[in-house]
């Protein structure tokens, strides 16, 4: 059941047959107009608007769209939720000119060994590049036996559509993917798919032979043993990362913090979070089940994590030895 803006509720349809809707350029125009307009709108307006010549045909197209994308009023014909969607992917991957910025420093250090670090978009993610050290992982995008190997210093990616190079420099481009990446961590964290709201299984990833000693491990390609990957459990996105991610919305950690002036979601230097957010210490207690302590630092001060199997914090303990 999908709910319609004006409150009225409609027929789910498959997703075959919804992207058998969307497969005219017609229809995809006919939602642009929509998208562009500031109300309903007039069959008339709408046909004056795209690029057909044959009013049958257009008729036809936005019948085809009426239902599910489009929802048809006395004052006209109007987006319905899923057709504002498409419309706004649309726009997402709009920009004036190529989606480009090559490897560009910026006024960010690497949370390892303090050097300047660069930022590269490409095929929708900004990625992480400490210019003085190994990084973070060797593999891009998933790991073993996903992904690709890495440059030398790869720390990591950041979520950014290519809308988001738009008007903005390199530092600008990274402010924008942390936050717009912060927001989509956060729903992870919570169980709930950021592109289509379905729930997420969550895989809890251990390396048993981790060799914390060596920086990245040559077994799991990071530098902490215990990571995690989440799976929707309706559409494609597969994504995972360090077992911080799934302690994004955690309220001891974001209060820990807060308490020292970072700002997980737009923080005034990313440098200075990641330091706290990704260099923490890892002990595991036991492997089967998992048992493990996460302790993080910031200005001389401690938070220590005990997570269990699912990454479900059990026990947490402030450096002065509050709770």
């Amino acid at each position: 059941m999908d709910v319609a803006p004006d409150g009225t509720a409609g027929d789910a349809v498959p997703a075959e047959e919804a992207f058998g809707m969307l497969g005219d350029a017609t229809r995809v125009d006919i939602l642009r107009v929509l998208g562009d307009a500031d109300g309903p709108l007039a069959f008339s307006t709408i046909y004056d608007r795209v690029d057909v010549d044959d009013s049958g045909q257009f008729n036809y197209h936005l019948d085809t769209l009426v239902g599910h994308f489009v929802r048809k009023t006395d004052d006209g014909y109007r987006l319905a939720r899923p057709g504002r969607r498409v419309v706004e992917a649309v726009f997402a991957g709009t920009v004036t000119g190529e989606a480009r910025l090559p490897r560009t420093p910026v006024d960010e250090t690497c949370e390892y060994c303090g050097s300047t670090l660069t930022v590269e978009w490409r095929a929708g993610s900004v990625e992480l590049y400490c210019t003085g050290c190994a990084g973070r992982y060797a593999r891009t995008h998933g790991g073993k036996p996903r992904g690709h190997d890495a440059d030398r210093g790869y720390l990591g990616r950041l979520l950014l559509p290519p809308a988001g190079l738009a008007d903005r420099d390199a530092d600008g481009v990274l402010d924008a993917a942390w936050t717009w990446t912060a927001g989509e961590a956060a729903a992870l964290a919570g169980g709930i798919c950021p592109r289509c709201s379905a729930t997420v299984d969550r895989t809890v990833l251990v390396c048993r032979d981790h060799r914390a000693d060596a920086g990245q491990c040559p077994n799991c390609d990071s530098n902490h043993a215990v990571g995690v990957r989440f799976d929707c459990s309706n559409c494609i996105l597969q994504t995972g990362g360090s077992a911080v991610l799934a302690l994004a919305t955690q309220t001891d950690l974001l209060a820990f913090l807060t308490d020292h002036g970072l700002n997980p979601l737009a923080p005034d230097a990313i440098g200075r979070l990641n330091e706290t957010y990704q260099s923490y210490e890892e002990e595991l207690l036991a492997v089967d089940p998992l048992d493990a302590r996460l302790s993080f630092t910031a200005d001389g001060d401690s938070l220590t994590l005990r997570v269990d199997e699912d990454l479900a914090v059990v026990e947490a303990t402030r450096g002065d030895g509050g709770r």
